[in-house]
């Protein structure tokens, strides 16, 4: 099997493909649940510690926000010290005054790219040669008794051995894996019934004159 078949049947595609789709997951969980942290924290006074987990969780008293100011007044001040004028405290739900966070994943890209790049070159080569010469000359020459003897021989060898070997081998292996992940989160619209919750919170919005000794 060759490198890159091997590289490729070793990825872990689940994982890279399944892994940031379950993070997504466990973020809009985590994001629902500071929703509902969020809710009970700032929209309500702290309850009892000691409730029962099996029964409906009681989110204890509304926390509201007062405010003072000074509006204009046909019949005048209550403490008549100013004339036209009237001081009013105005009671309202904290939760209808402040955004609440619903946070949503609208949309997640996940693009993977793998480059993988595989070379291999082998060059092998070989060459032999010989050569083998031989001359061989011989003259012998006899005369009489007392007469000289020449004898003459001339031998000529020649040999010739050429060897040549070249080998070439090249292994190019390259790897590289990218992956980009996008993730676009909204704030999302409010759910039916927290909107009907905050129109009745809304409804007992209390504006009062205050007394003239200052008190509510």
């Amino acid at each position: 099997m060759s490198y890159v078949n091997r590289t490729l049947r070793s990825l872990p595609f689940g994982r890279i493909i399944g892994g940031p789709m379950i993070a997504a997951i466990q973020a809009q969980a985590l994001a629902a649940k500071s929703t509902v942290n969020f809710i009970k924290e700032v929209g309500f006074r702290g309850a009892a510690d000691d409730q029962d987990g099996n029964a409906d969780e009681n989110m204890g008293e509304v926390r509201n926000v007062t405010f003072r100011y000074r509006r204009k007044s046909a019949v005048g001040s209550v403490s008549a010290n100013d004339a036209g004028e009237e001081e009013v405290s105005l009671t309202v739900p904290i939760l209808t005054i402040v955004p609440i966070p619903y946070i949503r994943i609208e949309e997640m890209t996940i693009q993977f790219t793998a480059n993988i790049t595989e070379q291999q070159e082998y060059k092998s080569a070989s060459a032999s040669s010989g050569s083998v010469a031989t001359d061989t000359t011989m003259n012998f020459k006899a005369g009489g008794f007392l007469s000289p003897v020449k004898f003459n021989l001339n031998a000529k060898v020649s040999t010739k051995n050429n060897w040549s070997n070249s080998n070439s081998n090249k292994v190019n292996t390259s790897t590289q894996y990218t992956i980009d992940i996008q993730v676009k989160a909204v704030q999302d619209e409010m759910p039916a019934g927290l909107a009907r919750v905050l129109d009745i919170m809304e409804q007992a919005i209390l504006e009062k004159p205050t007394a003239p000794g200052g008190g509510s």
